[in-house]
């Protein structure tokens, strides 16, 4: 949340002039700083650029920012209400279908509220069986893993047989400065 004594969005707006107040707006459409500098009418040659560059211009990080706080007040949607509701899809209880009679859209209100979180869509089979189609438990739980910092990507260098890969050596001549840096002979 903001600090008392901070300046409000539209203070910070203000002190933007029309192109930057664009990329704000548009900035929190996708967070994509060179889509929102086309949409904001900046060349989409230097979109790129110009949108790291805005984004590190401390008014409008400070518009970003403010925004962003606003909009989590106005929808009540935390990190913490986000992870929850991933910890519902990743770790709800398929027996809890089970013990209730679920033949029809109705019955779903009659579900523990942690499987009728984990309900992404229903409907009939061929032979008219109502059916629930659950969140899929894995790409739940991989996020909240990687939030948990229990998954890290990194990119380890092999060789094709599977040992660790060894940085070259290169042997660079002295060019005659007299230094220690080798005779320039790989082989010696």
């Amino acid at each position: 949340m903001s600090e008392p004594n901070a300046n409000t969005l539209e203070e910070i707006l203000a002190r933007l002039n029309a192109k930057q107040r664009a990329f704000v707006a548009e900035y929190l459409v996708d967070m994509n700083a060179t889509q929102a500098a086309i949409r904001a009418g900046y060349s989409p040659r230097t979109a790129k650029s110009q949108g790291q560059r805005l984004l590190t211009n401390a008014d409008i990080a400070a518009a970003i920012q403010a925004a962003q706080e606003q909009r989590q007040e106005r929808t009540e949607i935390t990190a913490d209400r986000v992870v929850r509701e991933l910890s519902r899809m990743a770790l709800y209880d398929p027996a809890d279908i089970v013990r209730h009679h679920v033949t029809k859209p109705e019955d779903i209100a009659e579900l523990p509220e942690d499987v009728r979180r984990a309900i992404i869509g229903w409907s009939w089979d061929r032979h008219g069986n109502f059916v629930l189609k659950l969140s899929p438990k894995t790409p739940s739980l991989d996020l909240l893993a990687r939030h948990l910092g229990m998954l890290r990507d990194r990119t380890v260098l092999e060789n094709p047989d599977g040992s660790a890969l060894q940085a070259p050596v290169i042997y660079l001549p002295d060019n005659g400065r007299g230094g220690e840096s080798g005779s320039g002979d790989a082989n010696a």
